[in-house]
């Protein structure tokens, strides 16, 4: 009886040795090897940017709204929605454009490109009026 009670301590604290060997040696072998590699929304953002410089402002806008919706505490997120307004007014469709830019100046009101947000706003509503 004390045999089998020894044998199964021993069995019960060699299996418990051994899961938690697997369990170390898993967080070993998967350590991150790419420490250079580029934040996602650091990608999206810059395929945005490409997209934009192509002129494929709808492909700009998706890749910019994924950016906001994954990535909401980013600090892409201001530049992102000015850069979406920036895609409908160089597509020329002004009232999104004026809608993203009123957008932008509310929500982020102290970035550096509120000015140039109500510049587009002042362009647009002159456009509008002749």
């Amino acid at each position: 009886m004390i045999r089998r009670t020894i044998a199964a301590a021993v069995m019960t604290y060699m299996l418990f040795f051994l899961v938690c060997l697997g369990c170390s040696h898993a967080q070993v072998a998967t350590p991150n090897t790419n420490v250079d590699a580029k934040q996602p929304e650091t990608v999206l953002f810059e395929r945005a940017m490409g997209a934009m410089k192509n002129s494929k402002y709808v492909a700009a806008r998706a890749l910019l709204a994924t950016l906001i919706n994954r990535y909401p505490d980013s600090d892409y997120v201001p530049s992102a929605k000015l850069s979406i307004a920036d895609a409908w007014y160089e597509q020329g469709t002004f009232r999104k454009a004026e809608a993203e830019y009123r957008d932008f100046i509310t929500f982020f009101p102290t970035q550096p490109g509120v000015a140039e947000a109500q510049l587009k706003i002042d362009a647009i509503q002159k456009k509008s009026k002749n």
